[in-house]
């Protein structure tokens, strides 16, 4: 009993002591990343402006209205993707799954950029985009988990389904984008995920989802540690499988959703965060949710950093002279995919063994 009490005291503090890194290394970052910039700040002269309202009103202009939206939805946006990454991988039981690999993001930018090209009917333009995201991003999901039922043990198939799905789907958004090239270089953008131009706007259409979504996942964790178990032991436990997964499914979806509305398909955030936050954390859902959440949201803010740290010119008629920062999506997909292809040679050779 001593030697169980003593390993648990010792699990329950490394647990700590991770969330106190995670919190620890987004105030770092948050200040580094309000700091960069075409002008950049150091870390004093970031803190007077957030705190002291006799700093300088140029100083203080650039900070809270152009810079401080922007890390903000930097660590919101990261906050749902990693939650809902987390979500996914532990009701597939698959840790080669995230939101942009079963069709979740996908799914939500071909039914926005539809939404886009179709605004002028007032009948489309009734219903707000975040809802349209959110209903694309599920279908696409429910889309995948049906082509691969039956076969639920089976992640490589899971992940490749994912990937058929994805696809095809990012295949339709390009022919429509071809069709309807009205602000095709602002689409493209969105499309890929990105951070740019960002406003508080933006911040007041994001930040009541990510709370949302982040109690409802904490809300269902239990119920996610019951379907980690297996569908028959979680049955047999007084629980509801199918409607607990899909909602779930539902929460996961939404998240990954109001996420696209607001800064487009930034991809494989969802997958690195919640893969090692369970290293460090464990697999319990009520610790690896806002594990993942958190460390998603350093991974995302780390990634915009180095990305406004790399300007490009936009190859479109008309706009040849203006640059812009590199995506955060072309960041996090140069970061995710070599990831992923470890991930999935390690999971094809465990599946031989």
């Amino acid at each position: 009993m001593i030697k169980k009490g003593g390993k648990a005291g010792a699990q329950g503090l490394r647990i700590r002591g991770a969330f106190f890194c995670l919190l620890l290394g987004i105030s770092v970052m948050f200040v580094l990343h309000i700091g960069l910039g075409k002008a950049s700040l150091t870390p004093e002269q970031v803190m007077q402006a957030l705190f002291h309202r006799r700093s300088n009103e140029d100083l203080r202009y650039i900070v809270w209205n152009l810079r401080l939206p922007r890390a903000l939805i930097a660590i919101a946006a990261g906050l749902m993707l990693g939650t809902a990454g987390a979500i996914l991988q532990v009701v597939m039981r698959n840790p080669l799954v995230e939101p942009g690999l079963v069709g979740a993001s996908s799914g939500a930018v071909l039914s926005a950029v539809l939404w886009l090209i179709f605004a002028a009917d007032p009948l489309v333009k009734s219903v707000p985009l975040t809802v349209v995201a959110l209903f694309g991003g599920l279908a696409a999901v429910l889309l995948v988990v049906t082509l691969n039922a039956g076969h639920a043990g089976n992640r490589t198939r899971l992940a490749l389904i994912g990937l058929i799905v994805t696809a095809i789907l990012q295949s339709a958004t390009s022919l429509f984008l071809l069709q309807g090239q009205q602000g095709l270089s602002t689409i493209f953008l969105w499309t890929f995920g990105s951070l740019n131009g960002r406003s508080w706007s933006s911040w007041t259409l994001l930040w009541p989802w990510t709370i949302l979504g982040l109690l409802l996942s904490l809300m269902y964790a239990k119920k996610a540690e019951l379907l980690q178990l297996g569908d028959a032991t979680a049955t047999g436990l007084g629980l509801n499988v199918n409607r607990s997964r899909v909602m779930l499914l539902i929460i996961a979806s939404g998240l990954t959703a109001a996420t696209v509305s607001v800064v487009g398909a930034i991809g494989f955030i969802g997958l690195i965060g919640p893969h090692i936050a369970s290293l460090l954390v464990g697999r319990k859902p009520l610790v690896l949710f806002p594990a993942s959440a958190l460390l998603s949201a350093l991974l995302l803010l780390a990634s915009d950093w180095i990305g406004q740290s790399i300007t490009l010119r936009l190859p479109f008629p008309g706009m040849e002279n203006h640059q812009t920062s590199l995506p955060v999506g072309a960041v996090t997909t140069l970061l995710g995919a070599p990831f992923f292809l470890f991930l999935l040679r390690k999971s094809l050779l465990k599946s031989k063994a």
